[in-house]
């Protein structure tokens, strides 16, 4: 029997699809990875190999996506990617989700710049939370977004 956690997941994920396929003809790479539904460790790296390298041109925008349960219990989520560290707010203080959303999942997005690689190109990003807790329960999915700016 599919629970009603999965049925929203799934209502939430075909909506994004929906809005991504129809407009975002700049996008050079996007993927989610889905977290464990038990709780996401720390040692649970989400890896997204690019396609092909991408430059480290300042023109690209990054987008990291979080998909979380309206359950999470905390204001904010720290996060490592690659080498950087990003420290997210995905409630306001008042305590209301700054994601969208439908029934219990949130999807909320949030432009980052990548810093501190070493090399000329990206060829993958590596995930990774920093929160106390852990596992840390109530995240569903990350995902990645790169896109050229819009002409």
């Amino acid at each position: 029997m599919i629970s009603l956690r999965k049925i929203h997941h799934r209502i939430s994920l075909i909506a994004l699809i929906v809005v991504c396929i129809s407009c975002q003809r700049n996008t050079l790479y996007h993927s989610y990875q889905p977290v464990n539904n038990t709780g996401w460790h720390r040692t649970d790296t989400l890896f997204y190999q690019l396609p092909h390298p991408i430059s480290k041109d300042n023109n690209l925008q990054y987008e990291i996506g979080i998909r979380h349960e309206a359950t999470y219990k905390y204001q904010d989520l720290w996060l490592t990617v690659n080498h950087d560290t990003i420290h997210l707010y995905l409630s306001d203080s008042i305590g209301y989700w700054k994601g969208a959303g439908i029934g219990n999942i949130r999807q909320y997005t949030h432009r980052f710049q990548v810093t501190n690689e070493t090399k000329d190109s990206i060829k993958a990003f590596k995930i990774i939370h920093v929160m106390e807790e852990n596992p840390l329960p109530g995240i569903c999915d990350i995902g990645i977004q790169i896109k050229e700016p819009a002409p």
